[in-house]
């Protein structure tokens, strides 16, 4: 097995494990997501996907990015089922919290990537645009987070280390573009690691007396 294909396998597999973690979070009412969201963050998944994928790449890079749009798909489908289920039941609770702003901002930017590749056959900076835009859907649940400290600490440890191990298979890959495809996990990791922090008590109470 090669170096590249080690990576990319690893990473694969650590991101749908990821997405497993939180699915059970969420089967469990540990979190509560809301499937408005999730379809639109399977929207970008999948335009990320597909312009990461046109950046000169091989299976073992792309492997992570398939891997988040497969789990978005996941997340959205049991969130739909669990809430379109809490309405047959006739529960006026709110389980789940409502889509936000920013989530629609998200997309808007994910269609305007997807058109700008569409257009001008440029896909990296079209990936570029899908994946840098994303930190408006990282804003809130950094806040929430800082504020409750709520977020499972655990799916996202995982992500880090896939977007790491997705790293290693783009440096060690064939591909002839790495500084682009490596605007993906390393985004993604720095993003994903500060979700991974706020949890803990130390570092919110460190945050508070900067702030």
């Amino acid at each position: 097995m090669t170096l590249p294909v080690l990576f990319g396998v690893l990473a694969l597999l650590l991101h749908l494990a990821g997405y497993a973690w939180y699915a059970l979070g969420v089967l469990r009412g540990r979190t509560r997501p809301n499937a408005a969201s999730w379809f639109m963050w399977l929207v970008g998944a999948w335009v990320e996907y597909r312009t990461f994928d046109a950046i000169d790449s091989h299976w073992t890079s792309s492997a992570l990015p398939l891997a988040c749009f497969l789990g978005c798909c996941a997340i959205f489908a049991v969130t739909a089922v669990l809430q379109f289920a809490k309405r047959a039941a006739g529960s006026r609770e709110i389980v789940y919290q409502p889509a936000r702003g920013t989530d629609y901002l998200a997309v808007g930017f994910d269609l305007a990537a997807w058109v700008l590749y569409v257009v001008t056959g440029g896909a990296a900076w079209a990936n570029a645009l899908a994946v840098t835009t994303s930190i408006v859907s990282f804003v809130p649940i950094w806040k929430t987070t800082l504020r409750h400290g709520h977020e499972a600490p655990g799916p996202w440890f995982v992500w880090c280390a896939a977007y790491l191990a997705m790293l290693g298979a783009v440096l060690s890959g064939p591909g002839t573009q790495v500084l682009a495809q490596s605007v993906y996990p390393v985004y993604y990791f720095l993003l994903s690691a500060v979700v991974l922090a706020l949890p803990f008590g130390a570092v919110r109470g460190r945050i508070r007396r900067l702030a």
